[in-house]
């Protein structure tokens, strides 16, 4: 479901905040602002154009505007893995752990369980 694996990277993006800057995308994903420009000239990255001084067809300078879901996509169509892929990687990593770090991390994971249901 394309939801639940939006959701996936959304822990990535600052908690609230719905619209961002070329710049702000810039430092989410590790490239330059002028990448992202790019990437939205191209389409690969989708937001919006904005300049409200001028009058329509006569703007010769625009700001980008960025929504949450357009850099959710970004990130989901360039993900070289879907994040069931991500949770096998993990679980084959466990199995190479002692039982006793194994137990430890049940712990972890079950205090973390715990937090969220009290939510």
């Amino acid at each position: 479901m394309i939801t639940t694996r939006l959701t996936y990277f959304d822990f990535m993006l600052p908690e609230g905040q719905e619209w961002f800057s070329p710049r702000e995308v810039a430092l989410i994903i590790g490239k330059t602002d002028q990448y992202v420009r790019d990437a939205f000239d191209n389409q690969k990255i989708l937001g919006h154009i904005l300049n409200g001084r001028t009058p329509k067809g006569q703007e010769k300078r625009h700001s980008y505007r960025i929504h949450r879901e357009g850099i959710l996509l970004y990130l989901l169509e360039t993900a070289n893995f879907e994040p069931v892929d991500f949770l096998r990687h993990v679980a084959d990593l466990l199995r190479t752990k002692e039982s006793q770090q194994l137990r430890l991390l049940r712990s972890y994971i079950d205090k973390i369980l715990d937090h969220r249901k009290a939510l």
